[in-house]
Order: structure tokens, then C-alpha cells, then sequence
């Protein structure tokens, strides 16, 4: 009995493996733009947070009464207007900025760098792609449309006169 050596398999040339999603990396320019807008509404965020807490500091500090002072009219310097104003001016801002964040967060998270992207990308997503389109290329496509559907109609014509 004589043993038999395996014969060496010839193995194919590896090809490089295929990438099922190819992103930017996140220190490419375009990432770090994207990125950017992020931080600008996190940084506003944090100023606009900041500038609350001092109004509401500050508020609470007016109605503690100094020392040897009268308590008997602690809110002397209330003033209805006012407080409104501020009070809006301050939700205003931190709206804003936290909507900064959030949209800088969302166009970095799905990869949109500008407004035509965004466009182009959302026209496509909800199937709107010849909703701007020249009134020449409108016309061409509906007649296109139209000769395809004729075509059909007289195909099933034909196919119920045969059965």
C-alpha cells in the first residue's frame, strides 16, 4: 500500500472584497463641514443654556429682600411685559439653537453636505424627480407615456379578440 501525496488544489487570485457601503470618513473635508454645523448649534446650545440659567439666577436674587429691608412688598420691580419678552426671547433662543443641532446631526448622520443634496435626495426618496423639469422634457415624457399605454390597450384588444 503505498500512500498517495494530496495533490495541491490550485486556489483562484482573491479579488479585493466588495464593500457593501462606502461613506466618507469623518475627518474628510466634507464630513468635518457636515460636522460643523453640528458643534455651532451644540455651542449655541450651551450658550443660549447658559444665558437662561443667569436670567434665572438673576430673577431669583431680585425678589430675596436685603438685609434690614422691608419684606412687605417683595415684588416691587415686577413687570408683566417684561417678563413675557424675556421669557420668549429666551425659549426663542434655545429653540433655535437646539434646532441647529438636530439638523447638523441629521445631514451629518445621513450624508447631506448642502441644500441640493437634500433636495435631490428627498425628491428621489419620494419619487418627485420630474417635479421641476423643463415644460419640453414633460411633454416629450407624457407623449411617451401616452404611445406606451395605446400600445398596451390595443395589444390587450387584440389578445381578447384571440381568446
Amino acid at each position: 500500500m503505498t500512500k498517495s501525496s494530496p495533490e495541491p488544489t490550485k486556489t483562484p487570485p482573491r479579488s479585493s472584497p466588495e464593500v457593501a457601503y462606502e461613506s466618507t470618513p469623518i475627518s474628510s473635508p466634507r464630513s468635518l463641514k457636515q460636522l460643523s454645523i453640528f458643534f455651532l448649534g451644540a455651542s449655541l446650545f450651551l450658550v443660549s443654556t447658559s444665558v437662561t440659567r443667569r436670567a434665572i439666577h438673576r430673577r431669583h436674587l431680585r425678589n430675596i429682600p436685603k438685609l434690614f429691608e422691608a419684606n412687605t412688598n417683595p415684588h416691587e420691580h415686577f413687570s408683566p411685559t417684561a417678563d413675557a419678552i424675556q421669557a420668549l426671547n429666551l425659549a426663542t433662543m434655545n429653540v433655535v439653537s437646539l434646532g441647529v443641532m438636530a439638523i447638523g446631526g441629521t445631514l451629518w448622520a445621513f450624508d447631506i453636505s448642502g441644500l441640493s443634496e437634500m433636495q435631490r435626495a428627498l425628491r428621489s426618496r419620494l419619487g418627485y424627480q420630474g417635479f421641476d423639469a423643463s415644460p419640453s422634457n414633460v411633454n416629450s415624457n407624457r407623449e411617451r407615456t401616452l404611445e406606451i399605454s395605446i400600445l398596451e390597450k390595443r395589444k390587450e384588444a387584440e389578445s381578447s379578440k384571440k381568446a
